[in-house]
């Protein structure tokens, strides 16, 4: 039996994907936005190696409007603060995991890529869940990596920046739905045992670093 309710696992989930996106808990703009301004800038500051230049850029304003939030003789409006946590999601997310997250997936096109005979492809972007479609439920090992295309796990990473942990949520849910040729809608997932991002390898090869291997920890101690 599936453990917990749709809704425990939508959080489950949420909590899982987060994470390894941002090495972080869910929340991180959340607990970001209680900070002053100026603290909120240097912490973008110190993303963009202390380039204050880079860090208003990347949050699409001028130095010169940076400066004077950070200085305390400009106040930003809201469509402005949409930018800043834009920019802070965006920062949340390493390079690194980025490009894992890129070369995870990889379904040749037709006609294209390594033939049938060949070695299965290793790695990939691989999810481990309890899933109920229609009347079946059952744990499923997820196999993402072959079985969708190059770089489609991208707009995970893109859903996530752009719109927050919710949309990334939901744009993971429709890849899981063309996976499986389901509607997302639905697929519901009792819960997550675990989500992993390898580089697919074709042929066989080493195995790559996991998504930890990079990681750090910032002014909070958090993990990123």
């Amino acid at each position: 039996m599936p453990k917990g309710t749709p809704e425990e696992g939508e959080k489950k989930l949420m909590d899982k994907l987060i994470r390894k996106l941002t090495g972080r808990a869910p929340g991180a703009v959340e607990r970001e936005q209680k900070k002053s301004l100026p603290d909120r800038l240097r912490w973008l500051e110190k993303k963009h190696k202390g380039d204050d230049k880079a860090a208003a850029k990347a949050a699409g304003l001028s130095l010169t409007t940076w400066r004077r939030w950070r200085s305390g003789k400009q106040k930003p409006k809201p469509d402005s603060i949409a930018k800043l946590d834009k920019a802070t999601r965006d920062a949340l997310v390493p390079k690194g995991r980025r490009k894992r997250i890129h070369d995870s997936t990889g379904k040749p096109e037709r006609g294209k890529g390594p033939s049938l005979s060949s070695a299965p492809p290793t790695g990939g972007a691989q999810m481990s869940a309890w899933v109920t479609i229609s009347a079946d439920s059952r744990p499923r090992d997820l196999n993402l990596g072959g079985n969708l295309p190059a770089g489609r796990l991208d707009d995970v990473v893109n859903a996530y920046i752009e719109k927050g942990e919710a949309a990334a949520v939901d744009e993971l849910k429709k890849a899981i739905g063309e996976y499986l040729h389901v509607d997302p809608s639905h697929i519901h997932i009792h819960d997550v045992s675990g989500i992993n991002w390898e580089p697919l390898r074709r042929g066989g090869g080493g195995s790559s670093r996991s998504d930890d291997d990079e990681s750090g920890t910032d002014e909070q101690g958090e993990i990123f």
